[in-house]
């Protein structure tokens, strides 16, 4: 059994693509999940499984579609590799809600990182890690156009959170 984190991208913003999260719990269970559970409204799912993530991955986005009526972008990690992220995390000192993680579908390409380059600040610096990005806003998001333009840039097949909600994943998944 696997403990895997689903990042569910773009749900609960404004009036799009609501989601309750009891129904999502609920969801994959159906699916033949175990020991589920979500953190905060923006769709954070933990559970167990015996099948890989690859598989989990496409459950999830077919079964999200099917009961919500909507297609989004589901990435999937395993608790393992959750706590590779936290380590890696090469703004340590930052503030913990203004150092993000985009989780990615796939390696980011060389223009997505050329374009982020180009429009991160002078305060803003960022890493590209396997299928993550971080950045540090040291200077807040709200005013960031890097922040603003950041999932443009990327693309849909990722999503954001901040170094805080990954370190409170980390350790609802060393509770289990």
């Amino acid at each position: 059994m696997t403990t895997y984190i689903a990042f569910l991208r773009a749900i609960n913003l404004g009036a799009t693509n609501k989601i309750a999260m009891p129904k999502l719990r609920s969801m994959a269970e159906e699916l033949g999940y175990s020991d589920v559970a979500t953190y905060i409204n923006s769709g954070n799912l933990i559970f167990s499984a015996t099948k890989e993530a690859a598989e989990v991955e496409r459950e999830l986005t077919k079964a999200i579609k099917d009961t919500f009526g909507f297609s989004i972008d589901v990435t999937v990690r395993t608790d393992a590799q959750l706590r590779s992220v936290l380590d890696k995390n090469p703004y340590p000192d930052g503030n913990a809600s203004q150092v993000t993680v985009a989780f990615l579908t796939e390696a980011a390409d060389k223009k997505a990182k050329e374009q982020v380059a180009a429009l991160a600040a002078e305060h803003e610096p960022f890493t590209f890690a396997d299928r993550c990005v971080y950045v540090n806003y040291s200077h807040g998001l709200g005013g960031s156009k890097l922040a603003q333009k950041f999932n443009s840039i990327i693309g849909s097949g990722s999503t954001v959170r901040t170094i805080r909600t990954v370190a409170k994943l980390v350790e609802m998944c060393e509770k289990r």
